[in-house]
């Protein structure tokens, strides 16, 4: 791990975007922040995003980033050494629809929303925990001792404050479950036989498209029933029919000739 990540992340939460940087593209050294040169105790800060550094964040997914994006943060140091940090994000990545594959763009900073973190100095944090153990040492099992990972706040080392993890975290949390194209609730979808596009060739937006009774290219019913086939004429078919036949004209004949060479009745 670089110098430069979380050095305090056991004492943090546990943050599963801290891999190593080789996993990523890159560390941003635009977001390595040296809070003991931010005059009056604020500071603002706007980063350029790249596109590699951006897909390399999501590069288990499937989404693609065809453009970078840009991150705004106001960074303000208490007197304590406390740090809040606040700001949004400004980027765009595609992934499938989910209906019918085509290219859908997730606004990641929609998604994630705004961001608001609390920054405290790590030496801090192990004070707290190790006065919670301290106090509740006798108590008892049933009430447990204070837990970093439990808290809302995040520890930093010195006086340099990563944020690379913050951005990581906020893209990866807009990837979403589930999205639409263009088209959003219009989206007709794929063809259960063929697997071809439902969506009209000209349809591009969210304007109500009725479902094809057919798919276009196919032509397998879309309304859930099933067309009857014709019984295909082979030579076993013939033969068993000409036996059925066979067995029932027997049977009947037979059953008229008992008839007639029953039992009469004498005078």
């Amino acid at each position: 791990m670089s110098s430069h990540e979380q050095p305090g992340a056991d004492l943090a939460a546990s943050d599963p975007l801290d891999r190593d940087p080789q996993d990523l593209d890159s560390t941003l050294a635009d977001l390595q922040v040296d809070i003991n040169k931010i005059e009056d105790g604020h500071h603002e800060v706007e980063v350029a995003l790249p596109s590699t550094w951006i897909a390399g964040i999501l590069v288990e997914t499937d989404a693609e980033v065809p453009d970078g994006g840009i991150v705004r943060l106001e960074i303000d140091v208490q007197a304590d050494a406390t740090v809040l940090v606040r700001g949004h994000l400004s980027a765009a990545y595609v992934v499938p629809c989910a209906r019918c594959l085509d290219p859908a763009t997730v606004d990641a900073g929609a998604e994630a929303g705004e961001m608001c973190v609390t920054y405290i100095p790590a030496e801090r944090l192990r004070r707290w925990t190790e006065l919670s153990r301290d106090a509740l040492e006798g108590v008892g099992d049933e009430i447990e001792p204070l837990d970093a990972s439990q808290l809302d706040e995040l520890a930093y080392e010195g006086h340099t404050l990563d944020l690379n993890a913050l951005v990581r975290e906020q893209l990866l949390l807009a990837y979403p479950m589930r999205a639409l194209c263009v088209r959003r609730q219009a989206c007709l979808g794929l063809c259960s036989g063929c697997g071809e596009t439902l969506n009209p060739p000209d349809s591009g937006s969210e304007a109500e498209v009725s479902m094809p009774a057919t798919c276009p290219n196919c032509g397998r019913r879309l309304d859930g029933e099933t067309e009857s086939e014709p019984a295909e004429d082979t030579p076993w078919k013939r033969a068993l029919g000409k036996l059925d036949t066979d067995a029932i004209l027997g049977s009947s004949k037979k059953s008229q000739k008992t008839k007639k060479s029953g039992p009469q009745s004498g005078n």
